[in-house]
């Protein structure tokens, strides 16, 4: 009997969509918050994995393999809409993208950041508002550290000089450059958080120590107005601002400030109406900027906001992760404040372990997540005068600047280990349920992108590689994480109609290998 023609035909186009359908890219862990990219750095090589093309099978058919893990997506079912995954643009970061570069070649770190084809598509960076505790500013600060303010001495004028000196302005505005030349260009986001207000607001009277002055909520909402606007008229806007960095905790060796809920609290009305005065002012406010177990805090600040009539003053909650409180105190909060945003502004992670973490802040509602301090020198006391300044304290940074008078520098094998998220999850993508799987095979997060397609992260913490079949509408998608990896798996829309020619399909989309 002969094979009927149109059969064929439908067979054929068939598998040219599917061939169309689906995506992946793998990256894995090397030398984990180990000093010894510091000291004695592995070759590029070494790193098995950096988002590195991998097969994948898609089928109208389940596979029978018993010891396969099934992961059902369940699209109609979403959660938080994505603000971004980034990083910071620090100080002692600055510092050691600038070391001894011209502007290509800090171009082309930042492009390393934020291309989403040549790069990890970074799109959300934090910032300081004067100094934090990775800076060391002593060339052009009477501090013995470094550290300033935009107006140190009550008689001194506002000026953000010291971030020009810096370089901190002309490398922002090149980030900015750098995604308008991005194909196509990338829309990335500066939020800003402050450390210290100036010394003589201070009841310590110095930028280390002490809390607000009572009565100056409202001179240090014109400051950071000033700090806006100053930012502003280099043509770098500023999204958002937490309103005190960990506000909880009173560091004795770097700038920082103590504030309780109802200082918070004042705070915000006071920043919240002076920006109000400006039109051109837009910069949304976050409160807490610290630990979990501090929701309690926040709940307090938008429960006494709300009997106000003030609760939309707030944006969003931030959160760090530099305790044992879970992560799901963010859906505790959200449960007593529904519609509030939450936001993941602050902490390094490393290794699988550390990008299951990442998991777990999204699985609990958080909109982002910030990496802290992306690049260092070899030497991390080159330009960082804070405690963290040592190998027993500073786990190795994305990026790392080569010791001696040249331009050089590497990758840790966590960047492309992040970029498994930033590169494929993009801002405005909304989380949808999917099964989260288990430590003991694979742990999985999925959300759907504006475009429509589905981006799946997953990751395999144990020592052999783990087999994996996605569950879509009908289709089934299976391959297998490599151990101690992390595999991403974007899913196309599917086409409704036929093919118009039997032509060879288009070059599938695969991640760029960098060394």
């Amino acid at each position: 009997m002969r094979f009927p023609f149109a059969v064929f035909f439908a067979l054929y186009a068939s598998h040219l969509l599917f061939s169309q359908v689906a995506h992946m890219w793998v990256s894995c862990e090397l030398y984990p918050e180990n000093p010894i990219w510091f000291t004695q750095p592995p070759d590029t090589s070494d790193i098995r994995y950096k988002l590195t093309p991998a097969h994948i099978v898609c089928s109208t058919t389940q596979s029978s393999n018993a010891e396969i893990h099934s992961f059902t997506l369940r699209a109609q079912e979403t959660d938080q809409t994505l603000f971004g995954i980034g990083t910071s643009l620090e100080e002692t970061t600055v510092y050691a993208i600038r070391k001894n570069k011209n502007e290509k070649e800090i171009r082309d770190i930042l492009r390393a950041l934020i291309d989403p084809e040549k790069g990890i598509g970074m799109n959300l960076f934090r910032i300081t508002i004067g100094t934090s505790d990775f800076s060391d500013a002593r060339t052009i600060s009477t501090h013995p550290q470094g550290f300033y303010s935009y107006q140190d001495h009550i008689d001194d004028k506002f000026s953000i000089q010291n971030d020009l000196d810096l370089g901190i302005i002309d490398v922002l505005k090149l980030a900015l450059e750098v995604a308008g030349e991005c194909e196509p260009p990338q829309q990335i986001t500066f939020f800003a958080s402050c450390w210290s207000p100036p010394p003589w607001m201070k009841t310590s009277g110095s930028l280390i120590g002490g809390t607000l002055k009572k009565g100056y909520e409202s001179k240090l909402a014109l400051y950071f107005r000033k700090f806006i606007q100053a930012y502003q008229s280099h043509g770098i806007p500023i999204s958002a601002m937490t309103i005190q960095n960990e506000s909880n905790f009173t560091p004795e060796t770097y700038p920082g400030m103590r504030l309780t809920w109802q200082r918070e609290r004042d705070l915000v009305i006071a920043i919240y109406e002076e920006f109000q005065r400006h039109p051109k002012i837009n910069t949304k406010l976050w409160i807490i900027d610290h630990n979990f177990e501090y929701w309690k805090k926040a709940d307090k600040i938008l429960t006494s906001l709300a009997k106000m009539g003030k609760k939309s003053y707030v944006d969003a909650v931030a959160f760090h992760d530099y305790s044992s409180a879970p992560a799901s105190n963010m859906r505790k909060l959200q449960k007593r404040h529904p519609g509030i945003n939450v936001q993941f502004s602050e902490m390094s992670k490393y290794g699988v372990r550390g990008m299951v973490d990442i998991q777990n802040y999204f699985w609990n509602g958080a909109q982002s997540y910030v990496y802290w301090v992306t690049m260092s020198t070899q030497n991390p006391a080159e330009h960082n005068q804070g405690p963290y300044n040592n190998l027993r304290m500073l786990s190795p940074t994305l990026l790392i600047k080569t010791d001696g008078d040249n331009p050089d520098w590497y990758f840790n094998a966590d960047y492309y280990l992040l970029g498994q998220f930033s590169r494929f999850i993009r801002p405005g993508a909304v989380r949808i349920e999917c099964d989260r799987g288990t430590p003991e095979s694979l742990t999985a997060v999925a959300f759907q992108n504006p475009e429509n397609d589905i981006v799946i992260v997953f990751v395999n913490q144990t020592e052999r590689s783990q087999p994996f079949q996605i569950i879509h509408e009908g289709h089934f998608y299976t391959s297998d994480i490599p151990a101690q990896s992390v595999g991403t798996v974007k899913i196309l829309p599917l086409k409704a109609k036929t093919p118009k020619s039997l032509e060879q399909p288009r070059k599938a989309e695969t991640g760029r290998i960098f060394h």
